[in-house]
């Protein structure tokens, strides 16, 4: 199961948000001043061939396509990017108007390009806990009688009765001690 980076998710999506946020302060500057120039219902058009032509050049400069492709994206992106610039100076009335203008502008081009740089850190490969091996055997030794006690659970009154008979026949009846002589005498015979 890959665990989530939410770092990452969280800041792709704000990343995007800034991106919306000054998107739509320029689309409204933009409709502002193709007003002022005496556009009427064409001036909520005009933001989509300024920032929309932008946005294509974005596009356009992915590694996914050729180098031409990339350097005519940048083009689109440089030229499309000082119209924009000059639409949300323009929409100012004072100072303060026009240096936010360039404000927005400034903000959406670093954050355009903040979006193009962010890359997930690459997944650190976990290589298990290390135990002690005193640990671990004990451990071993716990799931080792738990599989044991959880399949005898499993079989039927029968069964348990065939395993308790192979388990006794199994074992010495009677355990004796063994001298060296019987030892002795024990590897001849089986010898």
């Amino acid at each position: 199961m890959r665990k989530r980076n939410w770092t990452y998710i969280t800041s792709v999506i704000v990343v995007y948000l800034f991106i919306v946020g000054t998107a739509a302060v320029s689309f409204s500057h933009i409709v502002d001043v193709s007003h002022t120039l005496g556009l009427g219902w064409e001036a909520w058009t005009v933001p989509f061939l300024v920032d929309g032509i932008a946005v294509l050049g974005k596009v356009g400069r992915s590694d996914k396509f050729a180098a031409s492709t990339q350097r005519a994206g940048l083009a689109l992106m440089a030229g499309a990017g000082v119209l924009s610039l000059t639409c949300n100076v323009m929409a100012g009335d004072n100072l303060g108007q026009q240096l936010y203008g360039v404000l927005v502008v400034a903000g959406f081009v670093t954050t355009e390009w903040y979006a193009g740089k962010l890359k997930p850190a690459p997944a650190v490969k976990s290589t298990g806990r290390k135990l002690d091996p005193q640990t671990a055997a004990e451990r071993a030794i716990k799931a080792r009688a738990t599989r044991e006690a959880n399949r005898l659970a499993k079989l039927t009154p029968a069964q348990k009765a065939a395993e308790t008979r192979a388990r006794r026949a199994a074992s010495p009846v009677s355990p004796a001690m063994v001298d060296a002589r019987g030892i002795e005498q024990l590897t001849e015979i089986t010898a």
